[in-house]
């Protein structure tokens, strides 16, 4: 299963190697929305920006047409709304497609202002402006394309494409240059600054799809974890680096036990009889989990759960008789299921009309922990008190009740469940010269 996610994680990682995109869409727009959140404020405040040179710019053309005002002057409030509408656009949107929206701005107002020059070329003329001057403005525009706008390597090719394209004609005008002029004005800071920016993109989304995997595979692992170990038990294992050193805790053990499980299971097949277990566990567990409990291990039929470990729980012992009276509760909703889609063929033709359960349940003091080898970790509790729990569960058998539980679980009941219990009888421990009172409800 690791395997299966981490060789479909490595596909969707593929970088293409002309584009320098994610291959799989989904994750290109994941990096593009990681990457709009590191440019947003930059390129928020480039927005605002621009639209305040517009101002000035608008402000200095009007002075060199003499004064006089022209239609062409109606372009710049109309490019300052443009880029200002920028904070209009939806996030999700902004998010994929930031870097061509921006480009797609930059450039309509490129071609305004070469409008500008063809329509009134004195304006290039009374601005100072010097074709030659054009051999160091081109490496200047070319570090803002490729450094500090935000576009993706494709985008950066195509603006710089079309920038180029507009200049040819003033180019063109360019005489009595060296020849070096032209070599470091021109292909020499393209070639340095497209390799370098093809680099950038693909190392970013390199250390993108690490970061990923990383995180992936973290995530993984801690799910892997909750369904191994449950909520609490991992969480607490995290925070203590895997390290769970043994604890006293005053805790109640709480054992179930399915009856006459061998005869149920005998003519199951392997594959019939893990559907069958998975289900009443899977049942189990919701009910146990509702009441604070923490399952300790899964033994054939049986279910070991403890209340108050690893984490404390006040209440612990009502919350364990709760917790068994509502087990049976699901387990009878179990039986009208398995009547229904007929599983329960396995039994009834053997004589057994339901699946019952039961319940032993004793409070007291444990060693509660990681127990086991250096190679392989189990928490659990060892005691007398889960010892007792586990007999507790067997003299269901002798009182012919489901869930048995001792006098210390009695003598802590809240008023409504003390009322409800009565007094079994008596049985023997092994060890014990005291007979020990077993209670039912």
């Amino acid at each position: 299963w690791l395997d299966l996610n981490m060789k479909n994680f490595k596909e969707s990682a593929r970088i293409d190697r002309y584009t320098c995109k994610f291959e799989n869409p989904v994750m290109e727009e994941k990096f593009m929305g990681q990457k709009w959140s590191r440019v947003k404020k930059p390129l928020s405040f480039a927005i605002i920006f621009f639209a305040i040179i517009f101002v000035f710019d608008g402000y200095n053309v009007y002075n060199m047409l003499g004064g006089e005002f022209k239609l062409l002057l109606l372009g710049y409030p109309f490019f300052i709304l443009l880029f200002l509408s920028f904070f209009k656009i939806p996030e999700e949107l902004k998010k994929r497609k930031f870097d061509v929206i921006f480009a797609t701005m930059f450039i309509s107002y490129h071609f305004f202002q070469i409008l500008q020059m063809v329509m009134y070329p004195d304006i290039m003329t009374e601005g100072g402006f010097h074709p030659d001057d054009m051999l160091t403005f081109i490496p200047t525009l070319l570090l803002f394309i490729y450094i500090l706008f935000p576009g993706n390597f494709v985008t950066s090719i195509i603006i710089t494409f079309l920038f180029l394209l507009t200049f040819v004609p003033v180019l063109m005008q360019v005489q009595g240059v060296h020849i070096s002029a032209w070599v470091f004005a021109l292909p020499v800071p393209l070639i340095l600054l497209t390799y370098n920016k093809y680099n950038v993109e693909h190392g970013s989304r390199s250390d993108f799809a690490k970061s990923v995997s990383i995180d992936e595979t973290k995530n993984l692992m801690q799910k892997t974890l909750k369904r191994y170990f449950g909520d609490v038990l991992t969480d607490k294992m995290l925070d203590e680096g895997g390290e769970l050193e043994g604890e006293n805790k005053w805790v109640t053990i709480l054992f179930t036990d399915l009856s006459a499980y061998s005869t149920i299971t005998e003519n199951m097949s392997p594959e019939v009889a893990l559907e069958f277990l998975n289900e009443y566990f899977t049942a189990m567990h919701e009910v146990i989990k509702d009441f604070d409990g923490h399952i300790l291990n899964y033994i054939g039929d049986s279910i070991m759960v403890v209340f108050g470990a690893p984490e404390k729980l006040k209440n612990h012992e009502n919350q364990a008789v709760n917790c068994s009276l509502k087990m049976l509760e699901k387990l009878d909703e179990l039986n009208s299921v398995w009547d229904d889609d007929e599983t329960s063929r396995y039994w009834k033709n053997h004589g057994i009309d339901s699946i019952t359960m039961r319940i032993g349940i004793h409070t007291g003091s444990v060693i509660a922990g990681n127990l086991g080898s250096n190679e392989m970790l189990q928490y659990s509790t060892i005691g007398d008190t889960v010892n007792v729990a586990a007999r507790l569960e067997q003299a269901n058998k002798d009182f012919n009740t489901e869930i048995s539980f001792s006098h210390d679980i009695y003598t802590a009941l809240t008023k409504e469940l003390y009322n409800q219990s009565n007094l079994s009888g008596e049985i023997t421990l092994k060890g014990r010269t005291a007979p020990t009172k077993v209670y039912s409800i």
